[in-house]
């Protein structure tokens, strides 16, 4: 089984460090950057991950778009993100998307992660120190139980 996993990370990259552990245990695994990869022939991976930090409660809008156009029918996907502040809705539209393209949504992965965006950056961020080893660790766990479906 091939995997693939889109991300957008950059500010401070976050969900980098969590897709780049899975990467490691797993060397397998294409990681694509959609700010530096425009163009990628998804419909060669059996499973796609989404991955992105949190921008004002959503997945990045240019991954959300990439996703949209580029994300092949019927194959398996899941999301990660990193956030600020927790919620069980940011993958709602990612999630969508991949659903009307009769994919099967595996489930997501999210944790906190520094955030100095907008507001947070006058008070020094928040979420210092994450994500932590511990929360790196769980995205890898995460991606192996879903290869075990």
């Amino acid at each position: 089984m091939s995997t693939a996993i889109v991300y957008y990370s950059q500010h401070h990259e976050n969900t980098k460090k969590l897709i780049d552990a899975i990467k490691e245990a797993h060397p397998d695994i294409k990681l694509i950057d959609i700010v530096r990869t425009k163009v990628e022939e998804l419909q060669t991976y059996d499973t796609i991950g989404i991955a992105s930090g949190i921008y004002f409660g959503r997945f990045n809008k240019d991954l959300t778009e990439y996703v949209r156009n580029r994300l092949p029918h019927a194959i398996r996907t899941f999301g990660i993100y990193t956030c600020g502040n927790g919620s069980d809705k940011y993958t709602k539209e990612v999630r969508e998307i991949a659903e009307s393209k009769g994919c099967k949504w595996l489930g997501e992965y999210g944790c906190y992660g520094f955030d100095t965006f907008g507001l947070f950056k006058l008070v020094g961020g928040i979420q210092k120190g994450h994500p932590t080893d511990r929360e790196i660790r769980g995205a890898v766990e995460f991606y192996e139980g879903l290869m075990l479906e």
